[in-house]
């Protein structure tokens, strides 16, 4: 499903229901969100996105001017919290 078209622009009508999905999540930190494809309502963090681009969860960390992560380091950290899923968001300002 694209959200965006290759220039970025937003497509128009496919964010609508993420929207509001993010909106009840920040509030409640639950919601589901319909898929636009088949109209199946699902939790929004356990969505999964292209690259990891977005995440929902409980708990963040933030680390600036660190090396990338290696595959190994990443599971380690996972099953330092209990084998929850984690999610790797990478970006540059």
């Amino acid at each position: 499903m694209d959200l965006y078209t290759e220039e970025w622009d937003v497509i128009e009508g496919a964010w609508e229901p993420f929207d509001k999905a993010i909106g009840t999540w920040r509030g409640t930190g639950r919601a589901a969100v319909a898929c636009p494809r088949c109209s199946r309502a699902g939790d929004l963090t356990a969505w999964t996105w292209d690259n990891d681009y977005y995440a929902f969860g409980s708990l963040g960390f933030e680390f600036w001017g660190w090396p990338e992560f290696s595959p190994s380091f990443l599971e380690r950290f996972a099953r330092a919290l209990g084998g929850h899923r984690t999610v790797l968001v990478g970006g540059k300002l």
